[in-house]
C-alpha cells in the first residue's frame, strides 16, 4: 500500500510540475505569426494527473471490493 501511495504522489507531482512549467514558459507569437506554446507539457501534465486519480480510484475500489467479499465470507462461515 505504501508503494502505491508513493506512485500516486509521484504521478500527481510530475503532472503538477509539467503544468507549472507550461505556465512559467508561457506562450508567444513568433515573427512569422506562429503560436509557440508548450502543448506537450499541458497534455502530459493533465494525463499524469488523471493517471494518478485513476490509480488511486482503482486501488480504493479494489480495497472496497476485497473488504466486501471478506465480510461475506466471514458471515457465511
Amino acid at each position: 500500500m505504501k508503494s502505491l501511495l508513493i506512485i500516486v504522489a509521484l504521478l500527481a507531482a510530475a503532472g503538477l510540475a509539467c503544468l507549472g512549467a507550461a505556465g512559467l514558459m508561457g506562450s508567444h507569437v513568433d515573427a512569422n505569426g506562429g503560436l509557440r506554446e508548450p502543448f506537450a507539457l499541458i497534455a502530459g501534465g493533465s494525463l499524469l494527473i488523471v493517471a494518478s486519480a485513476v490509480v488511486a480510484a482503482g486501488y480504493l475500489l479494489w480495497q472496497g471490493l476485497a473488504a466486501c467479499f471478506a465480510r461475506k465470507r466471514r458471515f457465511f462461515r
